[in-house]
């Protein structure tokens, strides 16, 4: 069984959530104490079978073991849909794995990774002349 193509929501302007399904970006995300680490900044679906798979969380800055990221950058995680519950009452995604102190043991989420062949296809083109 092959990997899905992940997309985020933002880059597919005719992708249409299904009927009833929220639209959580801007949500606060809370830990198992019920204490926000962060919001949903990103939706990352699969198209091909029309699902939203993964919530891209920007951590608040300041948690405790989470370094602070650069400037004009942010510290990012990925959760799976399938592990969060979605208040859409109060607006809040729940992850009760997961704490304001604990989150810094999570993986952190690089949004925008180049693959090493478009690296290569770049410097090809352009005459093995950008190596950094």
């Amino acid at each position: 069984m092959s990997s899905p193509t992940l997309r985020r929501l933002r880059d597919l302007p005719t992708f249409e959530m299904a009927t009833g399904d929220p639209d959580p970006r801007g949500w606060a995300v809370r830990g198992g104490d019920g204490q926000v680490f962060g919001i949903v900044v990103e939706l990352l679906v699969d198209p091909g079978a029309q699902r939203v798979l993964y919530l891209t969380v920007q951590l608040e800055r300041g948690l405790p073991g989470v370094p602070t990221p650069a400037p004009h950058a942010e510290t990012q995680i990925l959760l799976p849909l399938a592990a969060v519950n979605l208040d859409t009452e109060g607006n809040s995604v729940f992850v009760t794995a997961l704490r304001r102190d604990t989150v810094s043991s999570y993986p952190t989420f690089v949004d925008f990774i180049l693959p090493t062949e478009f690296e290569e296809a770049m410097q090809q083109a352009l005459g093995n002349n950008a190596t950094a």
